[in-house]
């Protein structure tokens, strides 16, 4: 399992580092993100570090790293994806389950790791849980596309300027 798996809300994400250059953003969070929509909750971001010993366990059980115990169509260890070195990316493998997992609307093959690609949707289980894999670059690429960068540092100056003018 992944160690201190780092996973923020998607909204305060974007509020904390929408304003932060791509290039620290990348030394920060180098390697890649998992976004984590599950049946009518907030998204949330997960970072996926590039490390040879990293794994990310997804179940329905509080032992996994993304744990959805609410979800009945997953497994305890449902999927289970790693940094893999010789691949040079992640992996992801599903854990012979009855729901599966799929990765673009293909189910995977039990037990057969396949790598995932940039921007690839993962559904895990009956649905309610689903995943996309973004590399890090693709992530703040598009967090700047989509005026979060703009947006957070004309807001973050309001708020220095209304600080200074209390002062």
């Amino acid at each position: 399992m992944a160690e201190e798996l780092e996973t923020f809300l998607l909204k305060s994400f974007f509020h904390d580092f929408g304003a932060t250059p791509t290039e620290e953003l990348i030394k920060k969070f180098p390697g890649a993100f998992l976004m984590v929509s599950f049946h009518k909750t907030p998204p949330m971001i997960s970072h996926l570090r590039r490390e040879e010993d990293f794994t990310l366990l997804v179940g329905g059980d509080d032992d996994a790293d993304i744990d959805f115990m609410m979800d009945p169509t997953l497994e305890p260890e449902h999927c289970r994806i790693a940094w893999h070195p010789g691949f040079s990316g992640w992996t992801i493998e599903d854990l012979g389950t009855s729901f599966g997992t799929e990765v673009q609307g293909e189910r995977l093959a039990s037990a057969r790791p396949v790598l995932l690609t940039d921007k690839d949707v993962i559904k895990v289980g009956g649905g309610l849980l689903q995943l996309q894999f973004y590399a890090a670059e693709t992530l703040f690429g598009r967090m700047a596309k989509a005026g979060v960068t703009r947006t957070v540092t004309r807001l973050l100056a309001r708020k220095a300027k209304k600080k200074k003018a209390e002062e």
